[in-house]
């Protein structure tokens, strides 16, 4: 999902969209001989497509490059660049829907799901734990596995994730004589939070010139989840969020909106933060280049809320259908990319945190003029004190209908405009979710029934994220 914004979700169409699984446990390296994209002979070619503005795309052909030098060439594998055709994720879907895709392709983690479930994309634990050719899990970070898993399966790789933390004016700071967080660990309380938001906003009258936070409403998931709640109760058979712990968290969160300490959701956050207008914006690591030089800023994590400091993190996730030429060299060329070397390219790039914990923790990822805690960022993948810092939410139908009920649409527009008590939003989205549920009859062994009747599963019995 994009960053900081109201996005509808866009689904796929399940129409007979089903392919027969492909076998990929002893796929032999099909030899493509020479082509017009010049491989040599006795090399086997995959092509890699994605989305992406120019800067993007010339980083990924920098990650492909590396990644060849690196390991791609001593296994006579080239991956080819094949930039999607269109400016978003609808234009990849019709790709799925015809079998045009790309051996190797980024997709919107949001999607997933659904493509696994429909029998579009392989199923990758096996290759990943092979004892020769798979992943050293050990060097990840603990959401590698498990931040866009499909009912505890691997059907995507995900080598790197956009990190959501509050960006904040230093000198604004400094005036108010407030020293930011510089780690997960020591996040502000839910009270030190609410007394700075209060001092950094500055009124007159009724007036508004510097508020003290922005946040995206993607932030209330975050909030319910560090007030010690979850998005399903009793085995998914029910909705969450009814903690009166919640209530008062998040209404807590939505006052600084009625009461003038934060715009409401329809106010463009960044000329507000570039013209110091704005001391504390909750966003994605994309918006790092889009700040005015004239801004001295850095990151810091969301406050506990009030027992857990959390965040919802935004996945960068490649997936190999089962259209693909060659799966195990289109695995094999999935584990390069993220590999050292084109993790390094992605680290210089802050495109995304990356998975591979060694290169998040480089200079290649550190050493930028801005921010000086990019630890922040790299923490948001971990864990502290044993929890996740990124929430665990739930993926699948049920997951978009929460999605749908309370961050998209208008419960969610009408409760971050001031217009709607935050009673009223938690029992609407509530009820909204548990219809779902009924009308569905759904459970916590449903994902699983959807998987095995798309033919999704060519090891039912293998779990990564169970090792």
């Amino acid at each position: 999902m994009t960053s900081g914004s109201l996005l509808t979700r866009r689904r796929l169409l399940q129409s007979g969209l089903g392919l027969a699984a492909a076998g990929v446990a002893g796929t032999s390296l099909a030899a493509c001989g020479g082509s017009s994209s010049g491989s040599p002979a006795g090399w086997t070619e995959v092509t890699f497509s994605s989305v992406g503005d120019p800067t993007t795309q010339k980083m990924f052909k920098d990650m492909i490059a590396a990644a060849q030098k690196e390991s791609l060439d001593e296994h006579k594998i080239k991956i080819v660049w094949k930039p999607a055709p269109g400016d978003d994720w609808a234009s990849v879907m019709l790709q799925f829907a015809s079998g045009t895709t790309a051996d190797l392709q980024r997709i919107d983690d949001d999607r997933v799901y659904d493509l696994a479930t429909s029998g579009k994309i392989l199923q990758l634990d096996k290759m990943m734990q092979d004892s020769s050719n798979g992943f050293d899990l050990t060097k990840y970070s603990p959401t590698f596995t498990t931040k866009v898993a499909v009912e505890g399966y691997q059907f995507s790789i995900t080598p790197g994730m956009s990190a959501n933390a509050l960006y904040y004016n230093k000198k604004l700071f400094a005036d108010a004589g407030l020293t930011a967080p510089t780690s997960w660990a020591e996040a502000w309380s839910w009270d030190e939070f609410d007394d700075a938001v209060k001092k950094l906003t500055k009124k007159s009258g009724n007036k508004t010139d510097t508020y003290g936070l922005q946040y995206a409403v993607n932030t209330i998931q975050a909030t319910a989840y560090g007030a010690g709640d979850t998005a399903l109760y009793n085995n998914q058979t029910e909705c969450g969020y009814g903690k009166p712990e919640t209530l008062d968290a998040i209404d807590k969160q939505v006052s600084y909106i009625r009461e003038g300490y934060a715009p409401t959701i329809d106010v463009e956050y960044l000329p507000l933060f570039n013209a110091g207008k704005l001391a504390m914006t909750w966003q994605a690591m994309d918006i790092s280049a889009q700040i005015s030089k004239d801004v001295d800023w850095d990151v810091m994590p969301w406050p506990k809320t009030p027992l857990f400091a959390m965040t919802k993190n935004y996945a960068r996730t490649w997936v190999i259908p089962k259209t693909a030429k060659d799966p195990q060299a289109a695995f094999l060329a999935m584990k390069a990319l993220c590999g050292k070397a084109a993790s390094e390219v992605m680290a210089k790039a802050q495109f995304a945190v990356p998975a591979l914990t060694e290169v998040a923790k480089s200079a290649a990822f550190t050493d930028h003029p801005r921010p000086k805690t990019a630890n922040v960022w790299a923490e948001a993948l971990g864990n502290v004190a044993g929890k996740p810092v990124d929430v665990p939410f739930p993926r699948g139908p049920i997951g978009t209908a929460l999605a749908d009920s309370f961050v998209e649409g208008t419960n969610a527009n009408n409760l971050v405009s001031g217009k709607l008590a935050t009673a009223d939003y938690l029992k609407r989205g509530r009820d909204a979710v548990n219809a779902e549920i009924k009308k569905r009859g759904w459970n916590g062994t449903k994902g699983k029934e959807l998987l095995e009747k798309g033919g999704a599963l060519s090891d039912p019995d293998l779990k990564v994220a169970a090792k």
